[in-house]
């Protein structure tokens, strides 16, 4: 027996349980409850006397046990409870781990964007695989519920863990921005998705999908303004840290009265703060498609999509063209199929339309759809130019997408084609072709014609990409604090950053540091406040709705 005056504390009121009384009543703690060996009863109040009573009035025939007898019947009563305990406890460690089992297997299938319907199809392969290899455990897989209905609701149950998450990360926002964006799904639905981006004083980023919500009756400015202003309240964030707004460009987000931008501007306004330091982009992705689909040359993107739309129209013709490809050993197997609503693909499918021109000309002879442009040189010329500049396009297109972007990466990205349009336009009017491979394989007579038409890029991309532009100071304060010229930006910044610029510590810091990370740690709000809120600001902005692309993909799942 332990020692007598070892105790244990058993609940708020101070009320100890003394081991001796085991041997005495037959009563043990067992999770701060005193519970009797006999009878398996739970005695509510820890008291001696309330034992003692228990003890004489239900069990005092085990006063015949004493001595070495009463202590092992109260080891016997010992291992029958924790036996019984140890089962109840192997079952409910069953269940929770089959419960666990089916949210891993609903957080697949949403990771990987399955029906979830899916789920009743695993779990059949799951059940049939464990029969063989763990048919002792089989009893556990047959007891997952991955119907679909669970499968939603498990998700749902998910969201709602998500959507308090948000609500309380988005209360340590120092600023936010958010990304609008509109899509029609499967069902001809328009699906109004708002994105949002926050940043903490830690410089800790933050994206996520803030609501997706059906347009059933229109798009309108005052509509989308509605949904927004919903968002924004139901997670309890202030104009006040709203630091920019990125939209499609779309009439509904940019009329000049009655769009989004207009009426989110008006309510700053209204809430007594100034709009003027709304930043507001067009998605990056959009400017850079509407400056591709500018080239006049587009009439060759007319030629091979209606060549490629004969071949793909029927099943018959497809087969057919496939096996030619096959015979003549060609470099693909078949052709890129293109939409408008899929500019993306329009670099591949020029190119593989390039590669296989030959083998098109003579599959729409042996058809009797003849495409004159495929004998002509000078089509081909300018067909060798557009698959050269497309790849051009989407090698560009890459670089503007991906989560977590700043701002001044995009803009970098956009200067640095600018730079190469003006390098190629230069090149062209002097014959020089290096950079165009494909063109210059057709041997053209002459290129300024595709001079001037990098010339027509170059102020395409000007324009569209002016307002991005505009702001090239406010980024290089927030990208290049050491060496902006500090007589050109604001005089809130400039003692501050002439500080900065002095600092051979800090300059030896920035350039070996990720920005971020540069400005957490070094750049304090107690003596450069200015420019660390400036900092927060630029890098809590979206510069695509990029984000919203990647969402779109999942509203045909389910």
């Amino acid at each position: 027996m332990a020692s007598a005056n070892k105790r244990i504390k058993i609940d708020t009121e101070c009320h100890v349980f003394n081991e001796k009384w085991t041997n005495e009543y037959f009563i043990v703690a067992v999770k701060c409850k005193p519970i009797c060996l006999i009878c398996r009863e739970v005695i509510s109040v820890l008291k001696k006397s309330n034992l003692e009573r228990h003890y004489n009035t239900k069990h005092i025939e085990y006063e015949e046990y004493q001595g070495q007898l009463r202590e092992d019947k109260i080891k016997e009563l010992q291992k029958n409870l924790n036996t019984q305990q140890t089962i109840f406890t192997k079952r409910q460690k069953e269940m929770d781990s089959v419960m666990q089992a089916s949210y891993v297997v609903n957080e697949l299938i949403k990771k990987r964007n399955r029906p979830h319907s899916d789920g009743e199809f695993i779990k059949e392969c799951i059940v049939a695989t464990a029969a063989l290899l763990a048919p002792e455990k089989l009893r556990l897989f047959e007891s997952m519920n991955l119907s679909r209905r669970t499968v939603s609701d498990g998700i749902k149950d998910e969201t709602h863990d998500i959507e308090i998450s948000q609500e309380d990360s988005a209360a340590d926002f120092e600023f936010y921005s958010l990304a609008v964006d509109e899509v029609t799904d499967i069902t001809g639905t328009a699906q109004l998705a708002i994105f949002l981006r926050g940043i903490t004083s830690v410089f800790k980023i933050q994206e996520d999908l803030l609501s997706l919500v059906p347009m059933h009756d229109s798009i309108r400015g005052e509509d989308v303004f509605e949904k927004v202003i919903s968002a924004v309240h139901g997670y309890q964030l202030s104009f006040e840290k709203l630091s920019g707004l990125t939209t499609n460009g779309a009439p509904a987000m940019v009329e000049s009265q009655k769009g989004l931008v207009a009426l989110v501007k008006k309510e700053m306004d209204r809430l007594g703060l100034d709009p003027s330091k709304l930043i507001v982009c067009h998605c990056n992705i959009h400017q850079e498609n509407l400056c591709a689909q500018s080239m006049r040359l587009n009439k060759v993107m007319s030629i091979a999509v209606l060549s490629i739309n004969f071949i793909k129209s029927k099943g018959f013709n497809s087969c057919q063209f496939k096996e030619l490809l096959k015979d003549h050993e060609a470099a693909y197997g078949d052709v890129v199929s293109y939409s408008g609503v899929r500019w993306l693909t329009r670099g591949n499918t020029l190119k593989q339309f390039y590669e296989l021109r030959n083998e098109v000309k003579l599959f729409m002879e042996m058809n009797g759809k003849s495409v004159a442009e495929l004998s002509n040189p000078k089509w081909l010329c300018d067909l060798a130019f557009m698959v050269d500049i497309t790849q051009y396009f989407s090698a560009l297109n890459v670089k503007l997408q991906g989560p977590n972007q700043l701002l001044i990466s995009l803009l970098s990205h956009v200067k640095s084609f600018e730079t190469k349009l003006k390098l190629w336009q230069t090149q062209l009017e002097k014959g020089n072709m290096t950079h165009f491979p494909t063109l210059q394989a057709q041997k053209p007579a002459s290129t300024v014609e595709y001079a001037r038409e990098c010339a027509h890029l170059l102020q395409k991309f000007c324009d569209q990409f002016q307002d991005l532009i505009s702001k090239e100071l406010e980024l290089n304060i927030f990208f290049m604090p050491l060496s902006v010229e500090v007589c050109n930006v604001h005089e809130v910044f400039q003692h501050e950053l002439t500080e900065m610029q002095n600092n051979h510590e800090l300059r030896d810091k920035h350039s070996s540091l990720p920005v971020l990370q540069f400005y957490r740690l070094y750049v304090g709000a107690n003596k450069f406040p200015n420019v660390r809120r400036h900092a927060l600001k630029i890098a809590s902005m979206f510069g695509t709705t990029y984000c919203f692309k990647q969402a779109c993909s999942r509203l045909v799942k389910n």
